[in-house]
């Protein structure tokens, strides 16, 4: 089974968002080969970050559609109703390089995913993560708790499907002179 089969139920609970907040544009940030983004998200204008060589697969595969280099995009360029992260942070070195780069970007909402540790490997099973693709895994709690450091978390869905996945929906969360004001739209 190629990757094309991992996260669907993050791109089906983001095509259901979308459809439902009438959002318009969408970035995939670390879209992978673009199947999900193309044949999940494809009625919206999508725009798909990666990095070399899957950046010019794609823009060799779809040269239709939108695409950025990680490594040469600024992210506060950036705007989109909905941004997507599935299943990239567990793989970076210091994931608060991501968390930082996604904070930067002008969005109203944010899906981001990552495998559930303890569901995977159990309660007591601390790491190093089983995928040594992973430099490191969270369980539910952790990972709220984590995010809530750049935004604010509004909820979090599991999901058991080939991995259990778990989804958290997020805002933006702005900081001003020690108050901190959730980005609500008018």
């Amino acid at each position: 089974m190629s990757t094309d089969e991992w996260q669907k139920e993050v791109y089906q609970l983001a095509n259901e968002l979308a459809t439902g907040e009438n959002y318009k544009t969408i970035i995939d940030i670390g879209c992978g080969s673009g199947y999900k983004l193309i044949h999940q998200l494809g009625n919206f204008d999508t725009t798909g970050i990666e990095v070399n060589p899957t950046f010019n697969f794609l823009k060799e595969k779809y040269p239709e559609r939108n695409w950025l280099l990680f490594d040469s995009v600024s992210p506060n360029t950036l705007k989109a109703d909905l941004l997507v992260c599935a299943d990239v942070i567990e793989h970076l070195p210091n994931p608060d390089d991501l968390l930082e780069f996604i904070s930067e970007i002008d969005f109203q909402e944010l899906l981001i995913s990552t495998p559930e540790r303890d569901a995977v490997a159990g309660r007591k099973d601390f790491g190093p993560p089983e995928n040594t693709a992973h430099y490191r895994e969270w369980n539910a709690i952790e990972f709220k708790i984590y995010l809530r450091q750049w935004f604010d978390v509004k909820e979090q869905h599991i999901f058991e499907g080939r991995s259990v996945t778990q989804v958290v929906r997020c805002r933006k969360t702005y900081k001003f002179e020690n108050w901190e004001f959730e980005n609500l739209k008018m």
